[in-house]
């Protein structure tokens, strides 16, 4: 939703279309950008039901548009999955069954979930993966907390910091230590925060995993 990850969406379809296909290819894309502001006020009052009508309005332009397959680049808003589906005819992605295959891609059977408060105070998120066969391991409240700031108040406004960085680093470690093994990044933005490339652990990049979904369906 915010604009720092529509942008690594549209620079992750874009590499690996060239990277399949050589120089100069590149996947027909369409966008409809929203006002973040609008989705992080109606979060915190918890109106869901006014965010389905937001991303429903949405997939009813791109599929108007010529949209054949639609994704919803954020972890958070599958909260309204269905609102969406419900909207069009023509494929959602689900990005829940893209980290599935992400994490069992890497061998594992356990997953550090990290994401916002949203998508770990509630259990859409978690029960999806849980019911594909995932042990989910969360971070502890105040942990929640730490990675809600991080996300909200520096990643969403372009902020990446070094206190940040080792702060998610500290709370991936102990989600591992308590038997999530891959560490899941649930949350558009924290591939901004961490190069899974570089990382001291396995880890699934949710938006690295919804991009090879959208481009092979």
């Amino acid at each position: 939703m915010s604009w720092e990850s529509t942008a690594s969406y549209y620079r992750l379809l874009n590499e690996a279309t060239s990277a399949q296909m050589g120089p100069w290819h590149q996947p027909p894309v369409l966008i409809d950008s929203l006002d973040f502001s609008q989705i992080v006020e109606l979060q915190e009052a918890a109106d869901w039901g006014a965010t389905g009508r937001l991303l429903a309005d949405s997939a009813r332009r791109l599929e108007a548009g010529g949209a054949e397959v639609l994704g919803i680049c954020a972890n958070t808003m599958h909260r309204n999955l269905r609102d969406v589906q419900d909207a069009v005819s023509v494929p959602v992605l689900d990005i829940r069954d893209a980290m599935v295959r992400a994490v069992t891609a890497l061998g594992a059977s356990s997953v550090s979930l990290l994401g916002t408060k949203y998508l770990l105070e509630e259990d859409f998120y978690s029960s999806h993966l849980e019911r594909a066969g995932l042990h989910v391991v969360k971070p502890l409240d105040g942990q929640v907390d730490e990675l809600q700031a991080i996300i909200f108040d520096e990643l969403t406004q372009g902020v990446v910091t070094e206190s940040s960085r080792a702060r998610f680093l500290a709370i991936a470690d102990d989600c591992r230590s308590r038997g999530g093994e891959v560490v899941g990044l649930c949350c558009t933005e924290f591939g901004l925060l961490v190069d899974a490339r570089l990382a001291p652990w396995p880890i699934a990049d949710s938006t690295v995993a919804h991009v090879a979904a959208l481009l092979s369906a």
